[in-house]
């Protein structure tokens, strides 16, 4: 009976031990340091991922938001999907190399504590769970960690998981180099610069109000799959115009961006420019009956006269945009890019009777 009760007993060791050594070899616990498993900063499942919130040490942050219309930086522009697709392939893979050895951990910890960007990741997760059963969905902050930077080497980072006291060096595999720029909270990285990314058989009108020249607005409104009519500043239909400059114009909104953003300015230097400087509104309007609507300013050159009396020119290269009547923010775009768009109805007039 005793001889028994010891082979059972050996068994049971033998088999949780075979248990722990798959746990460690899979990484479900322990790692190569056997403190945090493999993957204790990754989320495996970026699907569920409703925002994330970036914050370093001298105040910069950045909220990106999962919408219906894609992901959001500050809840008004559109991310460029590029770069948040890299950002949640690195979210999603990161990965534990190793803990910081104990004789350097106060030295990473003071650089962690001075150089690393908090990330706060939110997700949807079930309210409770019966009988494995998932109900109703909520939002949560599901992970927390301090990504700091570069190691020597320049193929990993330094990073420190909430709720652990060690400081970890982590990587993406596959990917030579670190993950620092990717973590940037600078906003202006994140932008998607596109204004107009609507197709000529997607666009139901385009409008174009010049407020220098009221005579000289008009209005484009489909008819066909690339038909349109042209209606003048009184609403009158035009009789003739040149068919293919139309075309031509109206094509390119395929692909319009800004050149940059500006966040030097002030909302009230914002206004001053736009009451002052405000020469010509665009409105496209998609099938669905979707708006895109960018307003264009005088960009101010400050020069001297010959007398050395500062003056002011109109830049011809460049204006202000605001998109979307988003009076808060202004972006810096070039004419060439635009050059068909700010033309006045009379360009469209056919050849012979051009002015």
């Amino acid at each position: 009976m005793k001889k028994n009760t010891l082979y059972i007993v050996l068994a049971v060791a033998l088999v949780v031990a075979a248990v722990v050594a798959v746990l460690f070899k899979t990484g479900v616990i322990g790692s190569s340091d056997d403190h945090l498993s493999y993957d204790a900063f990754a989320i495996k499942d970026t699907n569920n991922i409703t925002k994330i919130f970036l914050a370093d040490m001298q105040g910069e942050y950045v909220l990106l938001q999962r919408t219906d219309a894609g992901w959001m930086v500050h809840d008004s522009i559109r991310v460029m999907k590029p770069i948040m697709d890299e950002f949640l392939t690195t979210i999603a893979s990161l990965t534990v190399k190793q803990v910081v050895p104990k004789t350097g951990q106060n030295t990473i910890n003071k650089v962690l504590s001075t150089g690393s960007v908090k990330v706060d990741i939110y997700q949807k997760k079930p309210k409770f769970k019966l009988f494995g059963i998932e109900f109703g969905n909520k939002e949560r902050k599901t992970k927390t960690y301090y990504m700091g930077p570069a190691t020597m080497d320049n193929l990993a980072n330094f990073a420190l998981l909430e709720g652990s006291d060690d400081p970890y060096i982590v990587y993406v595999p596959g990917f030579r180099g670190f993950a620092t720029p990717i973590y940037s909270t600078n906003y202006a990285d994140w932008i998607n610069h596109d204004i107009f990314q609507t197709k000529i058989t997607r666009i139901q009108s385009a409008e174009f109000i010049d407020l220098a020249h009221p005579e000289e607005s008009f209005k484009a409104v489909k008819t066909g799959a690339r038909f349109f009519d042209l209606y003048d500043y009184q609403n009158n239909k035009v009789a003739m115009y040149d068919t293919l400059k139309v075309i031509d114009m109206l094509s390119e909104f395929r692909d319009k961006n800004f050149e940059d953003i500006i966040l030097s300015f002030s909302p009230e230097k914002i206004d001053s420019i736009y009451r002052e400087q405000h020469f010509k509104t665009i409105v496209v309007t998609d099938i669905e009956g979707h708006q895109t609507t960018l307003e264009l300013c005088h960009k101010l050159n400050l020069l001297e006269d010959e007398e050395g009396n500062p003056v002011t020119e109109v830049d011809e290269d460049n204006f202000y945009g605001i998109i979307n009547k988003n009076y808060q923010q202004m972006y810096l775009c070039q004419f060439f890019h635009f050059d068909r768009q700010v033309q006045p109805l009379s360009y469209f007039a056919p050849t012979a009777v051009q002015k």
